[in-house]
């Protein structure tokens, strides 16, 4: 009773306090933006409202993300409409749409590719983009290699980065402690400038403590870890951010952008458990370090009286380093005799480097009604690749099978599009789009790789779309969906050779094909001024999937042989929902649902998430101020592939469901700073995010400050 009346007695002087605060309205405005029509750039490459296109769109922007706890940048995805997240290790999220994730999923940096020549089936390089310093991520669902090319199978993932605007803040900073992991994050950026030219700076440092467990989970699976920590499940992250746009001439401006993101060492929890496998596969496995290195120069210009509206150019370089250890087990151990275990003398030491140089010349013209955005893009990408084997004993020596991949082979690819919006009326719209696109990849000679003699590939694509919307009401739109994409076989496809997982063996193959999709979806998107949200079905229909098929074992050893082929079809369909209702100026109640059905045999990486999403209500008693308790939930997930069934982070008898109490809370202090606490999993539940390595952290409690003048 005494606790109820103290926390009557907060909220009732909240009003009071607030009004001391001197942008308070502007704090508010900040809490309330999730509930106004957001901006969408990547969906049809134009800034148009996500209520006003067909594309099935998710924002996720930047004042909801200092509202959240992530230990990797696709932790901000979770509970979003569409999107599931699963992971390899704490630093390696990966979102999952519309059942696929990894290499279908293109990933973007201010719509540039982030996805490069050797991104593997369960990508993490997401994870090297600094989550404090950007404006906003959207998510596309569903194909768009009309737009974007390759790899776009299952959607886009684009993060805009932050950008100083007059009347922004000079200086913010962003600090959090959070008790599991134990961790502390540190985020400051300076910003300034003018009408015509503006530069921003951002530094981040994270520094991330081990995992501890919630209290039922089964030894087994985290053995040889003798408790529920989860030993060499933290890690470092740093990162630089420069920023600075000019004004040229009117209506011309020229923006330059430098990213440099670094992880010195994690190790990667798949290979060092026992999951629910047979035994532990490494005594030792990760990656030191992962770097990203990410330049950006952009030119845009606009026009009047001309058949050009405007033109974008924009000239990128990226750098991936994606270096990795790996020491095996000669005899491996099995729960719970970890002293039968014997680690092996010899450590292999990979380097794994993507220079990749893009260039993108967009261009949009009006006529007779008709918007048009058309244009080039060409990717250049260069796979460096070594490998050492350190002995115990002997020291360092070349390894004599040669490296990961064959070093010097290129992934250059090349596509022309073009994008026709057209009113028909005021309430019937369609967006029409054609690309050709075409990806050259060399696997040079190597006298030490099996089958990698040498050869090239093309490969060629032609996609199509149609969206259609028709506006039912002023506040409800029926939208229509039909489109392909295809994703061309990378470097990781056609060239990887040797260890695969933990000791097995991957044999390159060079007759693969691209993989495909066919795919429709439609629905109903509202804007209302108490509710808005949307109802999105879609089925995906993908063709002749890559794998990686079992070919036998090792004489004398327990190591399998792989090949990565074309396998197989798969149907994928569901259902997303997502929406807020504000039932008055204080209070809104949202939730969020995704129920995704995978028609078996499922190929590839492919894992089908389980029906789920989050339910919460929110309280804003005055300006600035919230307090959201929320839950988020997933079903069980019985139905496997006999890919599932074979992979050491997935229970063969199905991932149990969950339902987890989670609480944030913001309070503004003063003009310049606001305190937020975070409680997750409140009732210490253990559980496991279908497909990842690890089960879930149990409680743990974030606070933070944000801080801007």
């Amino acid at each position: 009773m005494g606790f109820l009346l103290a926390v009557s007695t907060f909220l009732s002087g909240l009003p009071a306090m607030a009004q001391t605060v001197s942008n308070a309205q502007d704090l508010q405005d900040e809490t309330k933006a999730e509930l106004l029509p957001e901006v969408t750039i990547t969906a049809t490459r134009s800034p148009e409202r996500v209520f006003d296109i067909p594309t099935a769109t998710t924002v996720i922007t930047n004042s909801q993300a200092k509202e959240r706890t992530q230990t990797s940048f696709a932790d901000l995805f979770k509970g979003e409409t569409g999107v599931f997240v699963r992971a390899t290790n704490p630093s390696a999220g990966s979102p999952v749409v519309r059942g696929v994730t990894g290499r279908d999923v293109l990933l973007l940096v201010d719509g540039f590719r982030l996805s490069h020549a050797f991104a593997r089936p369960n990508t993490q390089y997401e994870g090297l983009v600094d989550p404090y310093f950007f404006d906003r991520v959207e998510i596309v669902r569903g194909p768009s290699s009309v737009l974007y090319g390759s790899d776009a199978l299952g959607g886009i993932s684009n993060i805009l980065t932050a950008t100083y605007k007059e009347g922004d803040p000079t200086f913010q900073a962003h600090t959090d402690y959070t008790s599991n992991p134990s961790s502390i994050s540190s985020h400051v950026r300076l910003g300034f400038g003018s009408k015509s030219f503006a530069t921003t700076l951002g530094l981040t440092y994270r520094s991330f403590g081990d995992i501890n467990l919630g209290p039922d989970a089964d030894p087994r699976v985290f053995f040889p870890n003798p408790t529920g920590r989860v030993f060499n499940s933290g890690y470092e992250y740093y990162a630089g951010n420069f920023k600075s746009q000019i004004e040229l001439a009117p209506r011309q401006t020229f923006t330059l952008t430098a990213q440099y993101s670094r992880i010195p060492t994690v190790s990667r929890q798949d290979s060092i458990i026992e999951g629910f496998g047979s035994n532990v596969p490494a005594a030792e496995r990760g990656f030191a370090p992962q770097s990203r290195t990410f330049v950006l120069g952009a030119y845009q210009a606009g026009f009047e009286n001309s058949w050009l509206d405007a033109l974008s150019l924009k000239v990128g370089y990226q750098q991936v380093e994606d270096n990795r250890f790996q020491r095996n087990f000669s005899v491996r151990p099995s729960f719970p005799n970890f002293g039968t275990g014997l680690a092996s003398a010899n450590t292999s030491l990979e380097g794994n480097v993507s220079n990749l140089f893009g260039t993108v010349l967009e261009l949009k013209s009006t006529a007779s009604g008709q918007r048009f955005t058309y244009g080039i893009e060409a990717y250049f990408d260069r796979v460096n690749s070594s490998r050492l084997v350190r002995n115990d004993q002997t020291g360092t020596t070349v390894d004599p099978n040669g490296p990961r991949y064959v070093d010097g082979s290129t992934l250059n690819q090349y596509g022309i599009f073009i994008q026709d919006e057209i009113d028909w009326s005021d309430r019937f719209h369609t967006n029409l789009g054609l690309r050709y696109s075409v990806a050259d990849l060399n696997i040079p000679f190597s006298t030490v790789r099996p089958l990698s003699s040498g050869f090239s590939r093309n490969f060629q694509a032609l996609n199509g779309s149609l969206g259609a919307l028709y506006r039912i009401q002023p506040d409800l739109n029926f939208v229509l969906n039909v489109g392909t994409g295809f994703r061309a076989p990378n470097v990781n496809d056609l060239g990887e050779a040797g260890a695969r997982r933990a000791s097995d063996i991957n044999i390159p193959n060079n007759n693969l094909g691209p993989e495909r999709v066919f795919s429709v979806d439609g629905g109903l998107k509202t804007l209302g001024s108490n509710f808005s949200g949307e109802l999105i079905g879609f089925w995906s229909q993908y063709t002749d999937r890559i794998d990686s098929v079992a070919l036998g074992s090792v004489t004398g050893s327990v190591s399998q042989v792989f090949q990565t082929q074309n396998v197989d079809s798969q149907t994928i369909w569901g259902i997303e929902f997502g929406g807020r209702y504000r039932f008055s100026p204080e209070w809104s109640l949202y939730a969020t649902g995704t129920f995704v059905y995978g028609e078996f045999p499922i190929a590839g990486e492919t894992t089908i998430p389980p029906f789920n999403g989050v339910l919460g209500v929110r309280y804003e008693p005055a300006p600035g101020v919230y307090i959201e308790p929320f839950v988020r939930y997933a079903a069980a997930q019985p139905r496997l592939s006999a890919n599932d069934l074979s992979d050491p982070r997935i229970n063969p008898q199905g991932t149990s469901g969950f339902v987890l109490a989670n609480l944030r809370a913001g309070l503004p202090l003063t003009p310049t700073t606001t305190l937020r606490l975070n409680v997750d999993n409140i009732f210490n539940a253990t559980y496991r995010e279908h497909g990842t390595t690890l089960d879930g952290p149990g409680t743990s409690v974030s606070l933070g400050a944000d801080y801007a003048f």
